[in-house]
């Protein structure tokens, strides 16, 4: 019996779990990535307990250690630096772990090399998708197409295959943009850290070998965000009177290195796919940054994903079976970052003052019962 094919749109995180894990599943796979080849560049990232769960069945956990470093806690200060909360390594391993970030790099390296780059299908653009009699059909833009029996939307927040199932008009950009760089710091021993200020944050995460992963979110009207030509003294002006070691981590970033994006997310779609094609990642739930879950929702997605496809003749009841089990969990974390990036956007005094509050008193109980359900993942 032929092996079905599927055709994976995008070579991003999600597309290279989903690929991996499908030929696991006993799937011909063809992944196309519009870009000319292998992304080097981008900024870092955190990985949650969820997604080093997810990454455990990916087969790629072990490298993914390796080559990240761990926060020692989970801390929430003012822009002067006084502490609103704060999460010791012990209490987080009893919430599942801490996080690990890593550069982005470094962590398509290790998907590529579990896949295989060579086979990923590069400068293929998709343009649109379709189906018929069972087959699916991806339409590129040099005028080629290609057949297969099922088709994965991995392609991003401005998903091609998404806008061909359901338009693509629905983008929601969120009043802020948010930086990212790599500093060449050392602080051993440094918690995770979100400092939160009148309409600004700054987050900082260690990462190996003497370094620093930092982002910086601030307003910004729509297309007219800053770009990275110039940007350090940009930030400089906005958050060099912040707590240290937020200026001296901006002073040690090379320029070159740094990224400006506007952040944009969607509302919740009804339905993931139609027939034999479905999304995951960001094409079907993109959400905003504040909660740092947009990766790790795309790596439970191609776990459940391929746990739905193993075995079954029925593609696209397997495919409305995956988005029913991800959708709930998926489109919450979605409204939540929506909000939790709004709220640190507030620059009102008042209004700054009874979020700091409220996160200052919150009880040890409720922050760790909203780390656990966040950083379980259970794939039956």
């Amino acid at each position: 019996m032929r092996a079905r094919r599927a055709l994976i749109i995008g070579a991003g995180p999600a597309g290279l779990a989903t690929a991996v894990l499908l030929r696991r599943a006993g799937l011909e796979t063809r992944v196309h990535e519009g870009a000319p080849g292998p992304r080097t560049g981008g900024s870092a990232l955190t990985l949650w307990p969820n997604a080093l769960t997810a990454l455990e069945s990916v087969g790629v956990a072990a490298a993914v250690l390796a080559r990240s470093a761990p926060s020692a806690g989970l801390a929430m200060r003012t822009a002067g630096g006084d502490t609103l909360q704060y999460t010791s390594p012990d209490l987080l391993e009893r919430c599942g772990g801490t996080g690990r970030a890593l550069l982005r790099a470094d962590l398509l390296d290790a998907l590529y090399g579990a896949y295989g780059a060579e086979e990923v299908r590069f400068g293929d653009r998709c343009v649109a998708v379709g189906e018929e009699h069972g087959v699916v059909v991806a339409r590129f833009d040099d005028g080629r197409e290609e057949e297969g029996d099922l088709l994965i939307g991995a392609d991003g927040i401005r998903s091609r295959v998404r806008a061909s199932l359901f338009g693509g008009g629905d983008l929601r950009y969120s009043g802020y943009a948010v930086s990212r760089g790599v500093a060449s710091v050392a602080e051993p021993g440094h918690p995770a850290l979100l400092s939160l200020g009148a309409g600004r944050q700054f987050g900082l995460f260690p990462l190996p070998n003497g370094r620093m992963y930092w982002f910086a979110a601030f307003a910004a009207p729509e297309r007219r965000t800053v770009g990275s030509t110039g940007h350090l003294p940009f930030l400089l002006e906005r958050f060099g009177d912040w707590h240290d070691p937020v200026p001296r981590v901006l002073r040690a970033t090379d320029p070159a290195d740094v990224s400006v994006t506007g952040i944009h997310d969607r509302r919740p779609l009804r339905h993931w796919g139609t027939g034999a094609v479905t999304l995951v990642g960001d094409a079907a739930h993109p959400s905003a940054p504040a909660m740092g879950q947009g990766t790790c929702q795309a790596f439970e997605d191609a776990v459940v994903l391929a746990r739905h496809l193993a075995g079954t003749d029925d593609v696209p009841g397997a495919l409305r079976a995956y988005a029913a089990r991800r959708r709930r969990r998926a489109h919450s974390v979605t409204v939540q970052s929506h909000w939790m990036g709004r709220m640190g956007q507030w620059r009102h005094p008042l209004l700054c003052g009874v979020r700091d509050g409220l996160i200052a008193v919150m009880p040890q109980s409720a922050q760790l019962r909203g780390l656990r359900g966040m950083f379980a993942f259970d794939a039956a």
